[in-house]
């Protein structure tokens, strides 16, 4: 029971400290307005050494996005020819099934009659030759 009295007492001197060190540096009025001036001229400097740069810069993107577009109508023109070739292999898969179909039949078809002759038909029957006692 000490122990947890003892470290609430630790965490409730932890955040006053911390709430009056953040009011402290939250009203110290001197060296905030300089730092803000400060600031305001060095944004101003970022943004005039960005105005020199911004013609590069649009002359490097425009280059990129020109190689894009080439290469956009290369892929598509890959698409297409890729889309084309699939749709000829589809056709042939068609046909070729369609043939495996008609040889499966006549292969069916050719069975059928061959077992119809061997088991009715006019087939040759072999009978074992006769020897000469009884069993």
């Amino acid at each position: 029971m000490q122990n947890r009295k003892r470290l609430t007492n630790i965490l409730i001197a932890s955040t006053l400290t911390v709430f009056l060190l953040a009011v402290f540096l939250a009203f110290r009025s001197n060296d905030t307005a300089v730092a803000e001036t400060n600031s305001n001229v060095v944004d101003e400097t970022a943004v005039i050494e960005l105005q020199g740069n911004y013609e590069a810069d649009i002359a490097t993107l425009q280059a990129q996005i020109e190689t894009l577009k080439a290469q956009n109508e290369a892929y598509a023109s890959q698409n297409e020819e890729l889309r084309t070739a699939v749709t000829t292999l589809q056709e042939r898969e068609t046909e070729y099934q369609t043939q495996i179909a008609a040889a499966n039949q006549t292969i069916n078809e050719l069975s059928a009659q061959n077992s119809s002759a061997t088991v009715g038909g006019t087939g040759t029957t072999f009978q074992a030759p006769s020897h000469g006692h009884n069993h």
